[in-house]
């Protein structure tokens, strides 16, 4: 992509409009420094210094679109709790929650992770803990949000589906937003952890390799070949329009009704936190498809906001202006 070209992609982004529904939830980073190892066990101390608090999960995705540059509008249910209340405070007061709705018979999932470091070194992550609570619909609440799915979705360009099978997106929701989308002739880009099989029918799904291997019992490792016939394959078989691969350090493999693309990974930054890596590489395909970019266009911009992200600690964002400073050198 030259960098004229992607110049005037990107400031299109700001014209774009993008609906996220999918399973919100809170991260939490708990940081502290190594003291000194436990008389009680053989465990390190971690004297506690701070703690920070970022959007996660659909959360996350709704961060990126903002700080690309885009209109979105989140829409989803969350617990009325303590983590709901934080989730929303991590967001810019100028991303619409309108339609993200607090309910007193649900539980936000919150996950912690404990990064330990000293003086002399950087934290890094130790463990993790999750307080999770998948949600459980009831029909009325089903009813509400495919109501606000139909309502809302001519008004947008895009739609993306963040899904973390913490149940915002059950079979009826995930149908209803398919179709709607489908007869809209809307973009519909969908980022599953583990369920990629349950979103036939979408425009493009976005799954990294592990959980391509996983939904279809194959072993890919780095044949591209392989790669490239199980996908093709995929894609048929789920009614896809294209299919964008995350492979890590091999980069994206992007797989549509034009061939095979494979895109090696932008950047030559040391990797610092992949934590939420794939809701950027999502938000910024989405947008840039909303934008009036090809599936190639897109692809090629989600690899280089996923190599920025990957270099930041913690769930981050990437911004448009740092996406342009990347066309100041080769991919």
């Amino acid at each position: 992509m030259k960098a004229e070209t992607t110049a005037k992609l990107l400031e299109r982004f700001s014209r774009a409009r993008v609906l996220v529904v999918g399973d919100f939830l809170l991260d939490e980073f708990v940081l502290g420094d190594i003291s000194r190892v436990s008389r009680e066990a053989p465990v390190l101390i971690l004297r506690y210094a701070n703690s920070d608090f970022r959007p996660g999960g659909a959360a996350n995705t709704v961060a990126n679109v903002h700080a690309l540059g885009a209109q979105v509008r989140p829409l989803g249910f969350i617990g009325e709790d303590e983590s709901g209340r934080m989730l929303l405070n991590c967001w810019s007061s100028r991303i619409d929650a309108s339609l993200v709705m607090p309910q007193s018979d649900l539980r936000t999932t919150r996950k912690v992770r404990i990064l330990a470091g000293s003086f002399q070194s950087f934290r890094q992550q130790v463990v993790r803990l999750d307080y999770e609570w998948p949600l459980t619909l009831s029909a009325g609440q089903e009813e509400t949000l495919c109501g606000r799915l139909t309502e809302v979705m001519p008004e947008c360009d895009a739609v993306i589906l963040s899904d973390y099978s913490l149940g915002n997106l059950s079979e009826r929701v995930r149908r209803t937003a398919i179709e709607t989308a489908r007869s809209l002739g809307k973009p519909l880009a969908v980022d599953s952890r583990d369920r990629s099989e349950l979103f036939a029918g979408a425009t493009t799904l976005t799954p990294n390799v592990s959980e391509l291997e996983r939904a279809l019992d194959v072993r890919l490792g780095e044949d591209e070949e392989l790669l490239e016939q199980t996908a093709e394959a995929c894609r048929r078989r789920w009614d896809l329009e294209a299919l964008l691969v995350t492979r890590g350090r091999l980069g994206l493999s992007l797989i549509h009704s034009g061939g095979a693309l494979h895109i090696p990974p932008y950047g030559e930054g040391e990797v610092a936190d992949v934590t939420g890596a794939g809701d950027t590489v999502v938000a910024t395909y989405t947008v840039a498809l909303a934008a009036g970019a090809d599936f190639p266009q897109a692809a090629r911009l989600a690899n280089r906001a996923g190599g920025l992200a990957v270099c930041k600690r913690g769930t981050a964002t990437i911004s448009r202006a740092e996406l342009l400073a990347t066309f100041s050198s080769p991919e």
